[in-house]
């Protein structure tokens, strides 16, 4: 129950005055304080300066005053010397000594000399009571005697408590002074205007908006009494319009909970259902497991459309039959209930029917159905069916099934939300079937390569020994073996055997290319030479630089040692560069160049013919590639060569590359390891 306004009390009020006083005269203490604490550290270090200024002038007053007394032995002076000292009340020791022997000593009555180290120089000690300081007493250069003067620091406290009991006085005063003076003022013109418009201000606010504003201050207090009064009048239309709009806001109130509570079950229907969305996309996303993302579909779909069981069922186009895949709240009897149905497009199910119109289709009551197909789900107590197809294009996928045993009919959200999960079931299922079909290929395109790779190495075979047979026998006819031949006929003959090296050197290439692929291409490891390799490829190919007028330099390093590795195929791989460089050269050098570093053989073939783009550096070493341009097309040649090439290469441990510009030249490199202990085998 609310309070009656009246009967409310009135929480006491601390005065302004009082705390403002407390304010005012806590900073002044304050700043008293930090005052008297600057002061009394200054007045005590200046007394403390003081001292020590005249503990120095005795040490140096000493020094002068007695050197020739102590060098005459004097004692009698001495003594008065000190006595004189003592007219100071400060200086409460003196000793004057010479090695371990005391020459004169005196203290005053109650002095206790502290113990001190007499290797240590005597300093100010400023911690102590005492403050004492030691020097030597020389009669030119001759050292005479010590002197030690000890000054009390007591007229030092006596001054500081004097000052501190004096400022204390003064502090305690000016407070006073000022908590009274301010009490008075802000008692009369702030407090107590303060209050009376407080106690209107109350009475304001326990309802009794008639209440009478003091408005005769003519200072800001005046003016916020003003302000008070004003706002009482606009208290009273609020109010009255508050009374008004009452009723409306009550009864807005009352169906206001109503809507908000069915919003929220909107919301959190939406987020569920939105959540089952992204886990079910990221499933169909993340993996090519069928069976592990039509189960979490399923799933899905019974429970955000509350129902208690789901079957997915794939279609099988042979048999024209829906064949269910994944299951969910079902037993294996069902299952194979369903099994044995084999619904069709058409029939009178739920699911021939929704794959016929190619829509959702549900049954609110199966017992309203007395001839229902499949009478096994009646007897499982299952009242309500809801079937979405599954389909892609104008082919039939399956279908999407949920049951619930309560009778009703399924909302169109949930409708709507099962046909998005049965999009997502398509494009599972198609994609399961894209990678199956896949995979069928991959096996396929591997047989038949291993197919082709075969069929290539056998007839590459096949194709070489008649061609070995024929350029054997028309060197011999050049020769004149078979007897003399026309001149015009040897020419005919000379091209023909040229034309057919050039095509077993194709042959052995596509030869090698199988080999290769089929996995059959094996090294030959032995003790080789490199500078015997690059000397015997360099005269094969001379003449064909000469015909060129090419200029073809050979510079090998003098500490190239013996290898291990392939020498033929080493050899093969030379030619190979230096054969494309001259050919693809038409004015200015070919240079062939190797040097060993790091148990490395480093050989490069550099020519200045017209280079290779960018792109073609790229592809250069890739099976059946040839650069563009006329050049190439001009040249000829099967593009194996130099992928063979990086076989072998890369066979041997090392690697190849190029470094070319356009119209600057090219420079084919590649590495081997001095010693190959195996073949190291291509993926």
């Amino acid at each position: 129950m609310r309070k009656d306004p009246s009967t409310r009390t009135t929480p006491k009020v601390r005065s302004i005055s009082h705390r403002f006083s407390y304010t005012l005269i806590g900073v002044i203490t304050l700043l008293l304080i930090v005052f008297a604490a600057v002061v009394i550290f200054v007045d005590i270090n200046k007394i403390e300066n003081e001292l020590e200024t005249r503990l120095d002038n005795a040490i140096e007053f000493a020094q002068n005053s007695l050197a020739t007394p102590l060098w005459n032995l004097d004692n009698v002076v001495v003594r008065d010397f000190v006595e004189a000292l003592f007219l100071d009340e400060s200086i409460v020791y003196t000793k004057i000594s010479w090695k371990h022997q005391i020459i004169t000593e005196k203290k005053r009555i109650g002095f206790q000399l502290p113990d001190m180290e007499p290797a240590m120089p005597m300093t100010f000690l400023k911690e102590s009571e005492f403050i004492a300081k030691s020097s030597e007493i020389y009669f030119r250069v001759n050292k005479v005697a010590t002197i030690l003067i000890v000054m009390s620091r007591e007229n030092v406290r006596k001054k500081a408590l004097f000052q501190i009991y004096g400022v204390t006085a003064l502090s305690i005063l000016i407070i006073v002074a000022i908590w009274l003076t301010s009490i008075f003022i802000t008692k009369k013109y702030i407090s107590s205007p303060l209050t009376n418009l407080q106690q209107s201000a109350s009475s304001i606010a326990n309802g009794d908006l008639d209440t009478i504003v003091d408005k005769s201050s003519s200072d800001e207090i005046g003016r916020l009494a003003e302000h008070l009064d004003i706002m009482r009048g606009s208290i009273k239309q609020l109010i009255a319009k508050l009374k008004e709009s009452k009723e409306k806001l009550e009864e807005y109130s009352r169906t206001l909970e109503q809507k908000v509570e069915i919003r929220t079950r909107e919301l959190a229907r939406s987020v569920e259902e939105l959540k089952a969305l992204g886990d079910v996309s990221q499933t169909v996303n993340s993996t090519l497991d069928l069976e592990t993302v039509l189960t979490g579909i399923v799933r899905h779909a019974v429970q955000l459309s509350k129902a208690d069981a789901g079957t997915i069922y794939e279609f099988d186009e042979t048999e024209q039959v829906f064949i269910p895949r994944i299951n969910f709240g079902v037993s294996d009897e069902y299952i194979q209930a369903m099994r044995d149905s084999k619904q069709r497009v058409g029939d009178k199910t739920v699911l021939g029917q929704s794959a016929k119109k190619r829509m959702p289709e549900q049954i609110s009551d199966l017992m309203k159905v007395p001839n229902y197909p499949i009478p096994y789900i009646k007897q499982t107590d299952f009242r309500a069916l809801l079937a979405v197809p599954l389909l892609r294009k104008d082919r039939h996928i399956g279908g999407l099934v949920v049951r619930r045993k309560a009778a009703g009919k399924f909302s169109k959200p949930i409708v709507d939300l099962l046909e998005t999960f049965a999009a997502q079931s398509v494009i599972a299922i198609h994609n399961a079937r894209l990678f199956h079909e896949i995979e069928d290929k991959g096996r396929e395109l591997v047989i038949a390569n291993r197919h082709k790779s075969e069929f290539l190495a056998n007839m590459s075979h096949e194709l070489r020994t008649p061609m070995n047979a024929i350029l054997g026998y028309t060197e011999l006819i050049i020769d004149n073996i078979y007897g003399d031949v026309p001149e015009k006929i040897k020419s005919i003959l000379e091209r023909v055997e040229k034309n057919g090296r050039h095509l077993l050197g194709l042959i052995n290439d596509v030869l090698d290319f199988s080999k290769i692929e089929a996995g059959r291409f094996m090294l030959s490891l032995n003790e080789y030479s490199m500078q015997d390799v690059i000397q015997s490829v360099f005269a094969s190919v001379e003449p064909l630089a000469a015909e060129k007028n090419l200029d073809l330099k050979v510079m090998v390093s003098r500490e190239l040692m013996t290898g291990k590795g392939d020498e033929q195929r080493i050899a093969q791989v030379l030619l190979n560069l230096l054969g494309n460089a001259i050919k693809f050269t038409e004015d200015g050098e070919v240079i062939v160049e190797a040097t060993i570093s790091n148990e490395t053989f480093w050989v490069s073939v550099s020519d200045t013919g017209p280079g290779l783009s960018e792109a073609d550096q790229k592809k250069i070493f890739e099976e059946f590639h040839q650069a563009d341009g006329s050049s190439t097309r001009e040249k000829g040649g099967t593009g194996l060569g130099l992928s063979i090439s990086k076989r072998i290469v890369e066979m041997h441990g090392g690697r190849i590359w190029v470094d070319s510009t356009l119209e600057k030249g090219s420079t084919f490199r590649f590495t081997l390891p001095v010693r190959v202990e195996r073949q190291v085998e291509q993926k």
